[in-house]
């Protein structure tokens, strides 16, 4: 056994389904193990059950790619529940390319330290406990999927004990029932239409499918064990709490955990190779349904039912939960407002602390419904953005959500050592919306951890939130953007005179109720069709632009807003903060037009002639008139313009 040292070792736990009898007891009894030895465990889960390589299963395992290899000290994976061989794979290469070393359970693989919940010797034991002890000659086995390797050895004993019986074995009597009920029960019925009898015996590849056959037997009239026995692999509750109770082989699961941790600690400290194997060997459980006595204690059936009833009414609660949660959740909010209200989904983990962790392209800029609703080609399906942009932090002791900080994702936590220096462990589970990469849930693990199977089902709706959240986000900054563009000008990007008319009122009425100023300034460019003309339209725009960009480069307050009428006409308006204020801006922009004149380079100059008017808004003078009034000052000061350029022109030379 290793020993407890000062340097807390970091060991990666890779796992996939949210197989409570199997991740949950597994995790349970490796994370107490590895914290008592003065380690942390990170534990990457995909909570589905299976690869299809459909988007959500692709969704799923991408959270194997969030290892950091260079943060970790030790990897164990559970490979019978990893369904997909490609993460395996590259799980298993990046290890060994770090020099970290890894074990995995219950599949033997090249180059690391395996370790196997043996079940064949326990497995064959029980198949002659069968023969000799029962006296059962005519067995079929029922197997999980023809290829599979977990089904092929347990095919592969069966038929060893067949033949060192010299029983007869014919292909007719191995089935495969896919390691579940339904085409279990399908294959029984086949049976008998084929043969117009049962077999002595059904020896089945795991529990589950043991209890198939029993339910279709007792539909079909016949009696367990008094016709037929049945057995099964595993030693799941169900095993137990069906009745009759299932004669199985129950491989260990609780004492895989601590051994696994002692292993992994003691490969890291150098007290153990980092290849080799071993096998755990599994216990028969010889129970009614190989016709065995097996003593139930007294009220069990009662417990039973009542542990079901609480499992009904958590499941209820829960639901309910659920729907109150995305009712919360899903409104107009904006997008910030929208993460904070998250936290309601966070209450229901129970665990000190939890995180969520979003991908900085989460929210996107968009210029279009298209952009909203973009190609899926578009969107991240492997791995994670350099930077996680937002972290809403929930800590259930205080009951306080907060924003943390950005971080890179290669960096896992934005507080890495600080963090595993509070917790012992750390569960990270994707976040997606199908095969779209939202980000990933962290939640400190404890050994009184949610029941997985409702963990699922919370991340599931909280990623469909997050998704409509995303495209709620989107489509209002759309919004935003085809109002901006209704109201201002595409050519100069100033208020057009729609958007002149939608904010310009605001301000008068504030002046008005404030007893303070209310300015126009009507500013019209000069020589405009002479240089448009001579150098050409191009240029004529240029002026357009220049002009407006030194309205923009005058004006640094908000309750001055900028308008393009059309053509060359300007409109300024706004409150007077002082006596000389309208004056001021004129001066800032004239000097901003002949800062620029003195640095163009243009063959033309650009000017521009401007009228102000200014005075206490009431009803009788309405904004209409400020501009009329404007108007008239403006032109007055542009045919002065035009006189004082003919005098020039004109001068004696």
């Amino acid at each position: 056994m290793t020993k407890k040292t000062d340097k807390k070792k970091k060991i990666a736990l890779i796992s996939g389904g949210a197989d409570e009898a199997y991740n949950t007891v597994f995790a349970n009894n490796f994370s107490t193990r590895i914290n008592s030895l003065g380690g942390n465990v990170l534990w990457f889960m995909s909570l589905s059950d299976k690869y299809d390589g459909e988007p959500h299963d692709v969704g799923e395992v991408n959270i194997y790619n969030l290892i950091n290899y260079k943060k970790i000290d030790g990897l164990v994976i559970l490979t019978l529940t990893m369904k997909h061989d490609e993460s395996v794979n590259n799980i298993i290469k990046r290890a060994k390319e770090g020099g970290i070393p890894v074990i995995s359970l219950d599949k033997e693989i090249e180059g690391v330290y395996n370790i196997s919940l043996g079940y064949e010797d326990a497995l064959y034991d029980l198949i002659n406990h069968v023969i000799d002890v029962h006296g059962r000659k005519k067995l079929a086995f029922i197997g999980g999927l023809k290829g599979n390797s977990a089904s092929g050895l347990r095919e592969n004993v069966f038929r060893r004990v067949m033949e060192e019986h010299n029983l007869p074995l014919e292909e007719d009597s191995i089935g495969y029932g896919s390691f579940w009920s339904g085409p279990t029960r399908e294959w029984v019925v086949s049976y008998y239409n084929r043969n117009g009898s049962m077999p002595e015996a059904f020896i089945c590849a795991n529990d589950s499918m043991a209890i198939g056959v029993c339910e279709q037997l007792a539909e079909m009239g016949f009696r367990v064990p008094e016709d037929v026995i049945v057995t099964g692999v595993d030693g799941i509750n169900e095993a137990d709490t069906y009745y009759p109770p299932v004669t199985t082989v129950k491989r260990d699961i609780q004492g895989a955990g601590i051994l696994l941790a002692d292993r992994i600690m003691q490969i890291i400290d150098g007290e153990v190779s980092g290849s080799g194997s071993e096998v755990i060997n599994a216990e028969k459980l010889y129970r009614m349904t190989c016709g065995c006595p097996y003593d139930i204690e007294d009220n069990f059936h009662n417990k039973v039912n009542h542990s079901l009833y609480d499992k009904i009414d958590e499941w209820n609660d829960f639901t309910t939960r659920v729907i109150h949660m995305i009712e919360v959740t899903t409104g107009g909010f904006s997008f910030e407002d929208a993460l904070l209200k998250m936290q309601i989904f966070m209450t229901d983990i129970w665990t000190q602390l939890t995180r969520l962790c979003l991908c900085d392209n989460f929210i996107s800029s968009v210029n279009s419904l298209e952009d909203v609703f973009a190609s899926y080609d578009d969107y991240q399906r492997s791995g994670y953005t350099e930077n996680i942009a937002y972290t809403l932090e929930y800590d259930h002791i205080a009951q306080k959500a907060s924003i943390l900080p950005p971080f890179k994702s290669e960096d896992i936590l934005h507080d890495y050592d600080a963090y595993f220096e509070k917790y012992s462990n750390a569960m990270f589970l994707p976040v997606h919306f199908q095969d779209r990469t939202i980000g990933y849930l962290v939640a400190e693990y404890v050994t009184t951890f949610r029941n997985l199977y409702i963990f699922n089902t919370l991340i599931t709706n909280m990623s469909m939130v997050l998704e409509n959240i995303r495209i709620q986000s989107e489509l209002r900054n759309f919004a935003a953007k085809l109002e901006d563009m209704y109201i201002r000008d595409s050519m100069t990007n100033l208020l057009n005179r729609r958007g002149f008319y939608q904010l310009a009122p605001k301000i008068y009425e504030n002046c008005a109720s404030e007893n303070k100023e209310f300015m126009v300034l009507s500013i019209d460019l000069d020589g405009l069709k002479g240089i448009n003309d001579v150098y050409g339209h191009n240029e004529g725009d240029n002026a357009i632009i220049i002009t407006a960009r030194s309205l923009s480069q005058t004006s640094d307050d908000s309750d001055i807003i900028l308008a393009r009428f059309g053509g060359d006409e300007y409109v300024v308006a706004g409150m007077c903060k002082n006596d000389t204020y309208e004056r001021d801006f004129i001066e800032r922009f004239k000097k901003a037009l002949d800062d620029y004149n003195k640095i163009s380079g243009k063959p033309y100059t650009v000017q521009a002639s401007c009228g102000i008017y200014k005075r206490v808004p009431d009803k009788t003078y309405p904004i209409d008139e400020f501009i009329r009034t404007a108007d008239e000052l403006m032109y007055k000061q542009k045919g002065d313009n035009k006189r004082q350029r003919s005098i020039v022109r004109s001068a004696p030379r």
